[in-house]
């Protein structure tokens, strides 16, 4: 990925261009001489020179160069498309309906955003090029209110949509993406990334999100959730490699589906079932892990919500967890409290479902390689099919402190 970016020195000032700069600073001006006409406005460089609190629309910025903090704050941005134009400062867009931004790049520490309530805010085959390791001092770009990127690639970076993100075609090297409903007066994200990249460290972290889908993208390090609030859905279909950390501070549903997560060689995926209702793992084929890795997990974890004391447990949360067709060399599901926890058609090697208040424990053709810990777990009810026989498995059962009554 590129990690530099190009300027023009030989576009002159936008004050130099007569009527244009005119109808740019007083757009009733332009009403009153051409009327809507679209207005194309090539070769300019904006800087030194303020255009604050003007009603822009159906203009055609193409190889312009932006330069200076605060100078473009348009009240509004209607129809207007920035063509192989580069950014190097702070800028704001305004209100903005039908916002296109095509092959344009931004400069490292640069900020603009397009104002809350946008819609149809487009950044398509755009750079946004960072320098700094240090995240307080990357560049963010986006919108306060919706945004979509397109076949963009981004290095330490921030990309918003504070009311709706789409990510699509992109190669994205260490960026943040965490849409707060702070910045969109109230409004949590739909967020959607697919047939993307994602390298080094992919932030969500905080985020508020209405959901949250992630398709057909390869993690070439990790996607971390950590502390996001989402109100509905989470879904992770068909994404490749990469380490998933899912301690999402609630959300209706967490789905992991015809993926493969190989994680980094110590950690793999974890998710907090005492934030989630319903989770689902299908289909899925995951990596091994180092005990006691990076956030003190090893393999596949899915933990909490039953609180530090099993006698006096927390309110629960988790209605379902289902595990089916997939291959998991280290399962960890302990310290839960689940109503049905459901295992189907899969492999482990190891797996510890230690510590944990369940009310349906449905075992149909579980095959456990080695050790199954059941260490102080209480089951209400225990349901065995498809060649699953816990019996067998002898000395590599561990059952201390639970109540498991297994058939003779």
């Amino acid at each position: 990925m590129t990690s530099t970016t190009t300027t023009t020195t030989t576009n002159k000032n936008i004050r130099d261009f007569g009527k244009i700069f005119d109808y740019l600073k007083d757009p009733e001006l332009r009403k009153k001489e051409v009327g809507n006409a679209k207005l194309t406005v090539e070769g300019a460089v904006f800087s030194g020179e303020k255009f604050e609190d003007v009603e822009w629309h159906d203009i055609h910025f193409k190889n312009c160069d932006f330069v200076g903090a605060y100078e473009l704050k348009p009240k509004s941005s209607t129809n207007v498309l920035y063509e192989d134009c580069r950014f190097s400062g702070v800028f704001g867009y305004g209100k903005a309906l039908a916002l296109h931004f095509l092959r344009c790049a931004w400069a490292p520490e640069s900020n603009a955003y397009a104002g809350e309530g946008s819609r149809g805010v487009l950044f398509e085959s755009c750079k946004f090029v960072g320098g700094s390791t240090d995240p307080n001092h990357w560049g963010a770009v986006g919108s306060d209110g919706e945004a979509e990127f397109v076949k963009c690639t981004a290095n330490m970076f921030n990309l918003d949509g504070h009311s709706k993100l789409v990510i699509r075609g992109c190669e994205l090297d260490n960026v943040i993406c965490s849409p707060s409903a702070r910045e969109s007066g109230g409004v949590s994200s739909e967020m959607l990334i697919e047939t993307s990249t994602l390298r080094g460290r992919f932030r969500m972290t905080n985020a508020d999100l209405v959901s949250l889908t992630v398709r057909d993208t390869l993690i070439e390090g990790s996607l971390d959730m950590n502390n996001a609030k989402v109100k509905g859905d989470v879904l992770i279909e068909r994404v490749q490699g990469g380490v998933i950390r899912g301690y999402v501070k609630h959300a209706n549903s967490f789905t992991v589906r015809n993926s493969k997560i190989m994680g980094d060689g110590q950690d793999v995926f974890e998710a907090y079932a005492g934030g989630i209702k319903t989770i689902e793992i299908d289909g899925t084929v995951f990596g091994s892990g180092t005990a006691k890795g990076g956030n003190s997990t090893d393999g596949v974890t899915i933990g909490g919500g039953i609180g530090n004391d099993p006698a006096k447990p927390k309110p629960r949360v988790t209605e379902r967890l289902t595990i089916r067709n997939s291959t998991i060399p280290q399962l960890n599901v302990d310290h839960i409290q689940a109503a049905e926890v459901h295992i189907e058609n899969c492999d482990f090697a190891e797996a510890n479902l230690s510590n944990s208040l369940l009310g349906v424990l449905r075992l149909d053709n579980a095959r456990f390689a080695g050790a199954l810990d059941m260490s102080n777990t209480r089951v209400r009810d225990l349901k065995q099919s498809g060649g699953t026989d816990l019996a067998k498995l002898g000395s590599r059962l561990k059952a201390d402190g639970s109540n498991l009554k297994l058939p003779q």
